[in-house]
């Protein structure tokens, strides 16, 4: 028996653990469902020489041609990918049981880019942890994982990685934009690794409570002092209030400011009459007081 004449395909794309010629000829009546090979894993490709083919079809009367003048065949197998950190619950998991305290322990891996494919009928619950060694002086840990491949099998992953020790820093639980001030409401706590825990990293809400970003920054994120700066309360360029006092003397003048500043920033300013530059602390909105220095009271009071 004959079955009608058809075309071989250049690319095709699979789903399940086989393919049929219905896969790899266009146009096919007949014989769809005969088996041709394996498929490739999730998410992997291979080819398949159409001299094969034409030999597989011979022996069912199938015949059909090559108008492209196809060699190979490019076969993808369709596939969910998974990064090795999509596996971190399971594996904190196996750290609990073996009495590793998971809110002070956390986990890095070898390969953070690798992934791992799995059919597209099938999720992350069906994969089990085979194997799981840890040598607890190193922190190193070798979990040997479980992953369905199609129609009930299975094949096997290797995940390596590293467990260390964590610490709960504050940081924002939504965006702020700078000249926002931020407020214990606008806090969260989140973990990182206590060794990766600098001078510069912000490890007290106290440091974040009335600040603003220097920039945008991302929500959910260990902050560092250098993110943060005093909300401007004197701006550059605009007209301010200068203040000695010492005792009971107490001086103003009117001034400049030369730069920006939040309180308590020491800012340069210049004295409207004098035009004499001093240093003064910022104080409060649209106001400094210079330090307690006989220079800096001279430069104050004195007349242009």
């Amino acid at each position: 028996m004959v079955f009608a004449l058809a075309d071989v395909k250049e690319n095709t794309i699979v789903d399940k653990s086989t393919v049929t010629l219905g896969d790899v000829l266009d146009n096919l009546d007949q014989g769809r469902d005969i088996w041709v090979m394996n498929a490739p894993a999730p998410g992997q490709k291979t080819t398949l020489s159409t001299r094969y083919l034409a030999s597989l079809t011979r022996e069912h009367n199938i015949y059909w041609q090559n108008s492209r003048g196809v060699r190979q065949i490019t076969i993808i197998r369709k596939g969910q990918s998974f990064r090795h950190a999509d596996f971190e619950p399971l594996i904190m998991q196996k750290l609990n049981d073996m009495e590793m305290p998971g809110n002070k322990t956390g986990i890095s891996f070898d390969s953070k880019n690798t992934a791992i494919y799995l059919p597209e009928d099938s999720s992350l619950e069906d994969i089990s942890l085979k194997k799981f060694t840890l040598t607890r002086r190193t922190g190193k840990f070798t979990a040997l994982l479980s992953v369905p491949v199609g129609d009930g099998s299975f094949t096997t992953a290797t995940v390596r990685g590293r467990t260390h020790a964590i610490s709960y820093v504050p940081a924002l639980n939504k965006v702020i934009t700078p000249g926002q001030h931020i407020t214990a409401q606008d806090i969260t706590w989140v973990s990182m690794p206590t060794l990766s825990i600098g001078r510069n990293i912000i490890s007290d809400k106290s440091q974040l409570i009335g600040m603003t970003p220097r920039r945008g920054l991302r929500s959910v994120t260990p902050l560092r002092l250098s993110d943060l700066e005093r909300p401007k309360i004197v701006l550059r360029g605009k007209m301010i209030r200068i203040v000695f006092q010492s005792g009971k003397i107490r001086l103003s003048a009117l001034g400049k400011a030369i730069q920006s500043g939040g309180k308590g920033d020491v800012i340069r300013v210049m004295n409207s009459k004098s035009h004499k530059t001093i240093e003064a602390v910022v104080t409060g909105p649209g106001q400094v007081q210079v330090m307690t220095v006989q220079s800096n009271l001279a430069q104050l009071i004195a007349q242009p």
